[in-house]
């Protein structure tokens, strides 16, 4: 990426990438933790340190490069922890929340990937 692009970016961002990959780094842990502390969902949480270990590396390469396709997919994983609710009432509030960041994350960065099309 060129220098120049990477000081143009809006500041917000480098404040919602911090935020999704902060929480996407945090997912890889707990969710790795947990296929310790609960080995009878061992799967379950394997798919879940899996999932979010693909979402940092998507946050990593291609979501820094600004190609758009990277946008769209990490809306895939505020979705994923946005469903949780609908099956687990007691966790399920802690994903949600998470969710929550992870859209605010994604607002944030939306003008990076398309302030050039608004005078389209």
């Amino acid at each position: 990426m060129p220098a120049s692009l990477v000081q143009t970016r809006p500041k917000g961002f480098k404040a919602g990438w911090w935020i999704l990959m902060g929480l996407s780094v945090l997912s890889v842990v707990m969710h790795a933790g947990l296929l310790f502390a609960l080995p009878d969902e061992e799967l379950l949480f394997l798919g879940w340190v899996v999932f979010s270990f693909y979402s940092a590396v998507v946050l990593a390469i291609p979501y820094r490069r600004g190609e758009k396709w990277a946008w769209f997919v990490t809306w895939m994983m505020v979705l994923a922890f946005a469903v949780v609710i609908l099956f687990d009432s007691e966790f399920g509030v802690m994903y949600l929340v998470m969710a929550g960041l992870m859209a605010v994350g994604q607002m944030l960065a939306r003008p990076a990937f398309f302030s050039s099309e608004a005078g389209r």
